[in-house]
């Protein structure tokens, strides 16, 4: 997953600062949590995916 897509995937720009970015991605997370919508695939397919985004934003912050 891309940078861009990334800040897309939790709703940010990309010049937030670090506790921002985790405050929208506990935000996604949330909404798309696994208990939250059971039988629901694409909700954890969105979920994963802010999972990813999250790891992704801050592995690109701290090279």
């Amino acid at each position: 997953m891309n940078l861009h897509k990334s800040y897309r995937v939790l709703g940010i720009k990309g010049n937030e600062d670090n506790n921002l970015i985790k405050r929208a991605f506990i935000k996604v997370a949330q909404k798309y949590h696994p208990d939250k919508n059971l039988n629901d695939s694409k909700s954890v397919e969105k979920f994963i995916d802010a999972r990813i985004a999250y790891e992704n934003i801050l592995n690109h912050r701290n090279k």
